[in-house]
């Protein structure tokens, strides 16, 4: 396939085909638009500027791995409309303090049209959700790989293991035979113990074995695996509550280790208990941002002369789920919260009120009820890991995924067209 320069002036090229995808054609200065953005990008996130050498290196096959996603989700039905899109442009605007008729300004100062701004906007929600939709099946996390990671991590979670014991010594003193016969008591026993389905059934088998020379048998209380003999943590590791071990030896001699019970040890975590009234900027019914922080100091100075009035100003004027609960929002833990409300809400002391502040949401006023250290929530802890874990297969699902899209794509590369 050959495709010629747009347009020419003096037989020089002003708009060169770099590149076709499946048909579509990506141009020079398309690349030049996909550039200015990205270095925009950059800048507001502080990043390091590469050098043009470095930037054009990567920018084309960006671009082109970009288009085969764009046209995989035009094939699937992944793009988003405009009503969608809107809303983005608008969470976005609010999210930066501007209105939108601001917000709109900002854009065009720094340069872009809007037109170029909302199709960028909508190629990166197409971007998201094909991104989504190829890794789904791909970035699944087992239980085990999170009881993994949570062993491996220093993730502050311990476990505590209870082991009944039975011991079966070995002597210098014995021959091989008497030695052969001890094992097979042993093995004899272990047969036995596989059978005890009970903590009192293995009790029983334990108190049978006592005898002059050495047997014996014993009940460890809770402990961790790094404070048990190798031995039996090693076994007793993969082992389920109730199991019995393989049996181990030593050159002391043999052991029976039954899991008797396990516990799992949380790390401390912060916990504190908020309430707050929000009041949000509504464009479709003409209450502006000022509007919204006019409503919300009017409130502050109301509760400020009677905090008991919040249950029941928030039931009354809050725009969020909470105003039922009359603004409560339980306990929350680090995280939970953006950041400009947990900001605030970690300096206040049990009991007292913020002054108004703004976030992506609205205008809001909170106050802490009580603050508590408490066991970070199993599920949160598990959540958390679960999240580490995808994070770690996205890179490496993405870019198999990438590569089969373009093994089945036709690009054609244009020499010295950029």
């Amino acid at each position: 396939m050959t495709v010629q320069a747009q347009a020419s002036v003096g037989g020089k090229q002003l708009d060169a085909i770099v590149v076709v995808v499946n048909g579509q054609a990506i141009s020079s200065l398309d690349l030049k638009r996909r550039e200015q953005l990205l270095l925009s990008q950059l800048k507001r996130a502080n990043q390091v500027i590469p050098t043009e050498q470095e930037l054009s290196s990567v920018l084309l096959e960006r671009v082109v791995f970009e288009t085969l996603m764009l046209q995989s989700g035009a094939k699937q039905g992944l793009i988003p409309n405009e009503s969608a899109v809107q809303q983005v442009f608008s969470d976005n605007a609010l999210q930066s303090g501007l209105n939108i008729r601001e917000y709109t300004a900002r854009i065009e100062q720094s340069g872009t049209m809007i037109t170029d701004h909302m199709k960028d906007l909508k190629n990166e929600m197409t971007l998201a959700n094909v991104r989504e939709r190829a890794l789904a099946s791909k970035l699944k996390v087992s239980d085990t790989e999170i009881d993994r990671f949570l062993r491996e991590v220093n993730s502050g979670i311990s476990q505590e293991l209870a082991l009944q014991v039975i011991f079966y010594p070995k002597f210098e003193f014995e021959n091989s035979a008497q030695i052969q016969a001890r094992s097979a008591k042993a093995k004899e026993l272990h047969r036995q113990a596989k059978l005890s389905k009970t903590d009192d059934a293995f009790a029983v088998l334990q108190a049978k074995i006592i005898d002059p020379i050495g047997n014996h048998a014993v009940n460890l209380g809770f402990r961790t695996l790094d404070t048990l003999p190798e031995l039996f943590s090693s076994a007793a590791e993969t082992m389920a509550v109730g199991e019995v071990s393989s049996l181990l030896e030593s050159s002391a001699g043999f052991y029976i280790v039954r899991l008797a019970n396990k516990r799992t040890i949380l790390p401390q975590v912060a916990h504190t208990k908020v309430r707050h009234i929000l009041i949000r900027a509504d464009s479709a019914n003409s209450v502006t941002d000022e509007d919204a922080r006019q409503s919300i100091k009017k409130l502050h100075d109301r509760l400020t002369l009677n905090i008991d009035l919040f249950p029941a100003l928030a039931k009354q004027f809050s725009q969020d789920g909470s105003a039922s609960q009359g603004g409560d929002l339980g306990w929350v833990l680090n995280g939970d919260m953006v950041s400009e409300f947990e900001r605030v809400m970690d300096v206040l002391k049990a009991g007292e009120m913020a002054l108004p502040i703004r976030t992506q949401f609205g205008w809001h006023i909170l106050q802490v009820l009580e603050r508590k250290t408490a066991d970070l929530p199993k599920e949160r802890l598990r959540a958390q890991a679960r999240n580490v874990i995808k994070n770690r297969k996205q890179e490496e699902a993405l870019n198999e995924w990438l590569d089969s899209l373009k093994a089945q794509a036709y690009i054609e590369y244009k020499t010295n067209a950029y």
